[in-house]
């Protein structure tokens, strides 16, 4: 032992077993994310489990790499990805639902300002042409301004309630509150008809 190594700590010294463990396992561990970063490559172009288990070998030069390591690191990446998709999935979903919550509100906000009353005004100039005016647009003097006004009763606008009930049905959609659709298939063929079409009638 080196005077070196003596004046370390002894759980940091060179022939120390956990020492010799910690460092083994950082290995593993480092040869494993190499190793998954392979296999997820080669399996994404098709690779086989066999072609797979050839070219870690021959990439990170190990002395085994069995076809149940390979199956087990696959399924693994295929978890992961999955999950992965899932969360990108619901964050998707939240972010939609979030939009559609902002849009329903401005439709309620336009709906209700929709049902107000409001003023109506009009202006009228009467008046007399000018001497000596001609054309299209002749001169006027104004005599007096007439104006007018009413209130106008309000009952809102429905278009903002249909805008609202689309919205919503949009938000249900996302969240899955709809029974599956059913679809019918319908066919003119009579079982006969599709026994000769496929074959089958022939065969027997």
């Amino acid at each position: 032992m080196s005077s070196q190594d003596e004046n370390r700590p002894l759980e940091n010294r060179v022939g120390n077993p956990n020492v010799i463990e910690k460092r083994r396992t950082k290995r593993d561990e480092n040869v494993k994310l190499l190793r998954m970063d392979i296999v997820a490559q080669l399996y994404k172009r098709g690779f086989t489990y066999r072609e797979i288990r050839d070219e870690v070998k021959k990439r990170l030069n190990l002395p085994t790499y069995s076809l149940s390591t390979v199956k087990h690191d696959v399924d693994a990446l295929l978890r992961e990805w999955q999950a992965t998709r899932i969360e990108e999935t619901d964050q998707a979903i939240a972010l939609e639902l979030q939009r559609i919550d902002e849009l329903v509100k401005e439709a309620w906000n336009s709906w209700e300002q929709s049902k107000e009353d409001y003023l109506k005004e009009k202006t009228k100039l009467k008046g007399t042409p000018a001497i000596g005016s001609s054309g299209d647009s002749p001169n006027v003097h104004t005599k007096y301004v007439e104006k007018t006004s009413e209130t106008l009763r309000s009952v809102g606008d429905p278009r903002f309630l249909d805008t609202i009930n689309r919205l919503l049905m949009e938000r249900r959609k996302l969240l899955g509150l709809y029974a599956p659709e059913k679809q019918e298939v319908k066919t003119d063929l009579s079982f006969a008809d599709f026994l000769m079409k496929t074959g089958r009638r022939e065969q027997e």
